[in-house]
């Protein structure tokens, strides 16, 4: 009995004594001290407000048409035939090349037969003239020699009096002339010329097709007469006037051409909400062509008594805090001019401590500290 109690003690003493050293040890650690600076007062990024003259540049980016794009249509019916230029997109040709030949046999024809019914009627009114208008003879006789089947007619000898028109009126030789004209002008339209340098840029037939009256056959550019046409913002175009000078840069920002502001659009882009440009290019490579898209780099014009600051320092449009006394103060600017991500602007005293990175939840009479550079 004995025995069972000293052994129930000596468990006591033992528990007793753990918890005991535990409070010990528990009382050894040190207490964290409260955060008494638990609000801090923010840090500010500043710059003192100096006026100076910027140049204000526009970079945008635009897209390479010809200054001449031409859709050939036929103005007469009939089959296509073989012409000196492949018909085909891509393809080059130099100007005055034959491009589209529309099968004009029976045209031509038609028209020879036509001379040839005048030039009978001309040798039966010759001796009428010859007897009653002896002095115009000879004017009617180097007409009539002068009359080629295979070659437009010579324009009319000089009508001198009212009895001759009468003449030539009443024998239908008037008529007959100026329907030959018609006819051959006509003629002249079964075969378009190029009429510059360039290249086809669509093809909407081929050889053999028959082509109708005001069928399109194609679409040729001038290769060599290259504009930029580049959208900018409806509120930068006041900066640039025509005739500026333009750097037009590649897509690795080499400038690979210059040129000239040639026009402005007097309409704004429905869905762009821009205002489409056109600069015509003085160019030092051949390796431009039509739809490529380059950068244009304009010189704008150089504004005088301004500032240019972060647009992120701007809030509401127009406003910025400065700092006053460690306070943060709400101040109107004038932004003269917004660029992708800086803004230039006047309207504040020069001097002033202006806060160019805004902290969160900043509002008037906030303090702040300035931060060192």
């Amino acid at each position: 009995m004995n025995r069972k109690l000293i052994i129930v003690a000596s468990v006591v003493l033992i528990v007793a004594l753990g918890f005991v050293g535990m409070n010990g040890l528990n009382s050894l650690k040190k207490q964290p001290k409260k955060d008494v600076n638990r609000k801090k007062v923010p840090f500010v990024k500043v710059e003192q407000v100096v006026y100076k003259s910027i140049a204000t540049p526009i970079v945008e980016k635009g897209r390479l048409l010809s200054n001449l794009e031409v859709n050939l249509s036929s103005e007469v019916p009939g089959r296509i035939v073989e012409a000196g230029v492949p018909l085909k997109v891509g393809q080059r040709f130099l100007k005055g090349d034959l491009l589209v030949h529309i099968y004009d046999q029976d045209a031509r024809m038609d028209l020879q037969a036509q001379k040839s019914k005048f030039l009978n009627k001309l040798a039966q009114s010759l001796p009428d003239i010859r007897i009653d208008y002896t002095d115009r003879f000879d004017a009617w006789m180097d007409f009539f020699n002068a009359i080629k089947l295979d070659e437009n007619l010579p324009a009319l000898p000089e009508i001198n009096s009212g009895k001759e028109k009468v003449f030539l009126a009443s024998r239908n030789i008037l008529g007959d002339y100026y329907a030959i004209k018609s006819s051959e002008i006509k003629l002249s339209k079964y075969r378009i010329y190029a009429p510059f340098n360039g290249s086809y840029v669509q093809v909407n037939t081929q050889v053999g097709a028959v082509a109708g009256v005001g069928t399109k056959l194609a679409s040729i550019i001038e290769s060599k007469r290259l504009e930029l046409q580049v959208p900018v913002e409806s509120e930068d175009i006041k900066w640039l006037h025509i005739g500026d000078q333009v750097d037009v840069l590649s897509s690795e920002g080499d400038q690979i051409a210059s040129g000239k502001l040639l026009r402005k659009s007097e309409f704004v882009d429905e869905g762009t909400q821009s205002i489409a440009v056109f600069v015509g290019l003085n160019m030092n490579s051949s390796e431009l062509y039509q739809g490529q898209y380059l950068t244009a780099k304009f010189q704008g014009k150089r504004i005088e008594n301004v500032m240019e600051i972060p647009r992120n320092a701007v809030f509401r449009s127009n406003r910025v805090f400065v700092v006053e006394d460690s306070l943060l103060k709400e101040k109107q600017i004038h932004v003269v001019k917004r660029n992708d991500n800086t803004l230039i602007f006047n309207g504040l005293s020069e001097g002033e401590i202006l806060v160019t990175t805004v902290p969160v939840k900043a509002a008037e009479n906030m303090k702040v500290q300035i931060l060192k550079n």
